[in-house]
């Protein structure tokens, strides 16, 4: 079925005079300096090497770029096997020794480690294939695979690497269900033994994938060297340790343990963590929540986890059928805000925690109908210096009748960013399956790494027209810092980009209240960077930060909290969000300012916003989808007071396809005749902007993928809009024909309901 109506569409394109140049980097949301294939899907990063000069992106499609920047997009890899299975992600490794036996005279070897999914069995086994051909071109399938078998559904992701300790390779790849990293080495890439597992440690809500490890020296000291490992959580997460590996065990370090079982360093005064073998002043009514503090999961639950140390409050003695209540005694509100770890049954007023003052309910949250514990915060500055009592609630007998409350906090800063206690990589939504460059060079000290922008809650419903997925991030430069809470990962763009910058704007001093237009930086299209620096004054309610692709309601917004001392974006009215219902969110990241000032870099790519905080301390990556040719304007706000924009920076950035392809269809000053519709998908409107350069009214007609013409209309053409009423088409693919001065110019789009 799919390949009758990929022929049937592809022919009635043709006969529509349907650009065969369409994959020209110029479609609608295709990022303009972010790499991203000609068409077809691009997921998790593999291979990521430098050898030779040249880096290496493999994903199975295969790109190559001498500077992270420009890249030349090689042909399909991989050779020979069978369409038995799909080859998932993995790794590349220069077999610069020839350890594995498949080189020949000079020629260097490369060897490609990858999953093999089984199409019919869904088993998944790892499999290698080689190259000695210039540029590592093309592999070639070993007939011996696999190199590690297997009878499971849940084992994949190897990352590869030579371990100079031990003067083998090594591997960690994943058991995502079990929330697992296994170390396997082997002397030739052929033969493999596991060594040891590490996890479950830290957050476990989704399955763990595409894990990688490596060393970063500590605090910028290349004689105090760190491993760290990390691992993607799905749908969207990445999370990271840090620790020592002898080369058979990855083991971390105390203050890394500290921090992710204990919550040693979390900002804020304990109130409490439920850790005796009673509730100590706390009253209980009922017998939901047993005599005292659960050890983790009870009998007949699954398993419970995200709480800290060694005990939680846990209502499901009993079962779910079992209710009762505990409350605290009473207390003085001194802090801003109280944080605390939550899951359990979502239950409105039946299974939640509650602030009362007065006898009343002033604060409450539920769970989300998980068992993993997430860190969730209330905003109680307006009841400082009153009295208060905290009370767990379950009054609920159904499933999911049960509640789970932990690590109970007092503090400055709101932590409410709903996920669990973790070293996270990125807050934004849309980073995942990071994967470091391994440089054979040994001409770059430099740690990078770059990852996926996309997220699976979504992923496959993204309104792109190349052949679905989105592009890969940005490369990063990181770095291992240490911190009150052990260590943190510093993330900042690599210097290459800079060599993407059009004509500075620069302004100092300019004082924002309200919201206010910035004229003086007005990129053509969304596709710049910028760096800025806010004043800030810290506990207070301003709020400053930038409103990005605006256009009437529709804007992308860009703050920082600094009350709750928070940097948050704001999607739900960026654009087109209404493909799937997890699209449109609020994303909040804690982080507490060293000075009164906080400072954004940030990158806008059609599609995606990048943005480093403070040097890279807090990294958010989100996508969005404005209109390319609407939604193009900035502002800048500060609210409930004013402030000061201490330093503005901004750059339009060059096409990375510019020399080949020109700037594409967004720039208006340059382009040639070309048609634009938004939005696309659409639903009952489509907006249709077609400049001829004739100054002549079009003909508009939409074609049915029969060949037939549903509906026709005379346009204007111009940059001006047209509209066009489609509200009673039906869900599915479309062709938009504009006839103008003898010239047939074509769109496809797709209709949703």
């Amino acid at each position: 079925m799919k390949l009758v109506f990929a022929t049937l569409l592809g022919l009635i394109l043709l006969g529509t005079g349907f650009d065969t140049k369409a994959q020209d980097y110029s479609e609608q949301y295709r990022p303009q300096f972010h790499f991203s294939p000609k068409s077809g899907w691009i997921g998790d990063p593999d291979g990521t090497i430098k050898f030779d000069s040249l880096y290496h992106l493999f994903w199975w499609g295969h790109a190559v770029s001498e500077d992270l920047v420009y890249w030349t997009e090689y042909p399909w890899p991989m050779q020979g096997g069978s369409s038995s299975f799909d080859y998932y992600t993995g790794s590349v490794v220069v077999d610069t020794a020839n350890t594995a036996g498949f080189g020949t005279g000079d020629d260097t070897v490369a060897v490609a480690i990858y999953t093999m999914h089984n199409r019919t069995t869904n088993i998944e086994t790892q499999g290698i294939s080689s190259s000695t051909s210039p540029d590592f071109k093309y592999f070639n399938y070993y007939n011996d695979n696999p190199v590690i078998p297997s009878t499971s559904t849940d084992f994949r992701d190897p990352s590869v690497f030579w371990d100079t300790l031990l003067n083998r390779w090594a591997m960690a790849i994943t058991r995502p269900g079990e929330h697992r990293i296994e170390i396997y080495s082997s002397p030739d890439l052929k033969n493999w033994t596991k060594q040891s597992s590490f996890g479950p440690l830290g957050a476990r809500t989704g399955a763990w994938e595409v894990p990688d490890l490596f060393q970063l020296p500590l605090d910028g000291n290349p004689e105090n060297k760190k491993w760290v490992m990390i691992c993607g959580m799905g749908p969207n997460r990445g999370q990271y340790w840090v620790g020592d590996f002898d080369g058979n065990t990855f083991t971390p370090d105390g203050t890394t343990l500290a921090y992710l079982k204990n919550g040693t360093g979390i900002n804020g005064e304990l109130f409490t963590d439920f850790e005796a073998s009673d509730y100590g002043t706390w009253t209980t009514e009922g017998t939901a929540f047993g005599t005292g503090p659960a050890n983790g999961s009870l009998s007949g639950q699954m398993d419970v986890s995200g709480y800290l140390s060694d005990y939680l409050v846990n209502s499901f003695n009993g079962g779910d059928a079992a209710t009762g209540k505990l409350t605290s005694p009473e207390f003085t509100v001194s802090k801003n805000f109280i944080n605390f770890l939550i899951s359990g049954g979502n239950h409105n007023n039946l299974t939640c925690f509650n602030m009362l003052v007065n006898g009343e309910v002033v604060r409450t949250a539920t769970g989300d109908n998980s068992e993993q514990l997430k860190w969730f915060g209330w905003d109680v500055s307006e009841y400082i210096g009153q009295t208060a009592v905290l009370q767990i609630i379950d009054n609920f007998s159904g499933g999911w009748g049960h509640i789970n409350i932990d690590h109970i906090m007092f503090s400055d800063i709101l932590t409410d960013h709903r996920y669990e206690h973790a070293y996270w990589i990125d807050y934004g939504p849309d980073f995942y399956a990071v994967r470091t460059y391994r440089n054979y060079d040994a001409n770059d000290d430099r740690t990078i790494w770059l990852g996926w922008m996309n997220n699976w809650d979504y992923a496959n419903s993204i309104p792109t027209s190349w052949g679905g997925s989105t592009a890969e991030s940005l490369p990063r430069e990181i770095e291992l810092v240490s911190t009150s809470q052990g260590y943190k990962i510093i993330q900042k763009p690599i210097e290459e980009l800079k060599k993407l910058r059009k004509e500075e704007v620069v302004l100092t001093n300019k004082t924002v209240e309200g919201t206010t237009v910035l004229t003086e930086f007005k990129p053509l299209k969304n596709t710049y960077e910028f760096e800025a620096v806010y004043e800030v004054n810290p506990g207070s309610d301003q709020k400053v930060g930038f409103y990005l692709c605006v256009s009437d309601a529709n804007k992308m917004v860009l703050g920082y909290d600094a009350k709750t001392s928070n940097v948050f974006i704001d999607r739900t009215q960026s654009g087109y969000v209404s493909f799937n219902s997890k699209f449109p969110r609020v994303i909040n990241a804690p982080m507490q300012l060293k000075e009164n000032k906080i400072s954004f870099h940030v990158f806008v790519d059609q599609l995606s916003l990048e943005v480093f905080v403070n040097d890279g301390d807090v990294v958010l990556t989100s996508l969005m989808f404005p209109n390319p040719y609407f939604q193009k304007g900035i502002e800048l706000f500060s609210i409930n007071e004013s402030s000061a924009l201490q330093s503005f920076n901004g750059w339009e950035l060059n096409s990375i396809w510019e020399e080949e392809l020109g700037t594409g269809i967004f720039d208006r000053r340059e382009e040639k005749s070309s048609i634009f519709i938004y939005p696309n998908p659409a639903n009952d409107k489509l907006y249709i902007t077609h400049d001829s350069g004739t100054n002549k009214d079009a003909t508009a007609k939409i074609i049915n993928l029969l060949g037939q013409t549903l509906k026709e209309k005379i346009i204007f053409t111009g940059y001006s809009p047209s509209v066009l009423d489609i509200s009673d088409l039906k869900t599915g693919h479309y062709i938009l024909s504009v006839l103008n001065d003898n010239k047939i110019s074509t769109q496809q789009f797709i209709k949703v309901n």
